[in-house]
């Protein structure tokens, strides 16, 4: 068996584009491209519009938007003690005010209640 040589005048590979010439030829196919589209588009027939609805188009009314900023302030403040009660059993009967007996009453001896406890402290606030 015998091998023919190859001569490079026989080579058959095809020559390749520069970067430059593909980037120039895809230049040029997209401008025509877009020309081609903005021409169509120029041609064609615009849509039919009696001039009487144009004269009565209006301009939307804007929306008015209202901002409302609403500020609570909480503050606390401790609950005023009412004064300790002393009850009398002598007859006479205390209305929220304070109704002491003195050592000497006559009314059969009378009981006192004790005071109420103080209030628990307020819980601690943030903030001024």
């Amino acid at each position: 068996m015998t091998v023919a040589p190859v001569s490079k005048t026989t080579d058959t590979r095809k020559t390749r584009w520069s970067k430059g010439r593909v980037r120039a030829v895809a230049w040029i196919t997209g401008g025509a491209t877009f020309l081609t589209v903005m021409g169509v588009l120029g041609v064609s027939p615009k849509p039919a519009q009696s001039t009487e609805a144009a004269r009565h188009r209006r301009k939307p009314q804007r929306q008015k938007v209202i901002i409302r900023h609403v500020i609570r302030r909480v503050v606390i403040v401790d609950p005023a003690t009412s004064a300790p009660v002393t009850y009398v059993s002598g007859g006479s009967t205390s209305t929220g005010g304070t109704v002491s007996s003195s050592g000497g009453s006559s009314g059969g001896g009378g009981t006192t209640a004790p005071p109420p406890p103080p209030p628990p402290p307020p819980p601690p606030t943030s903030g001024s």
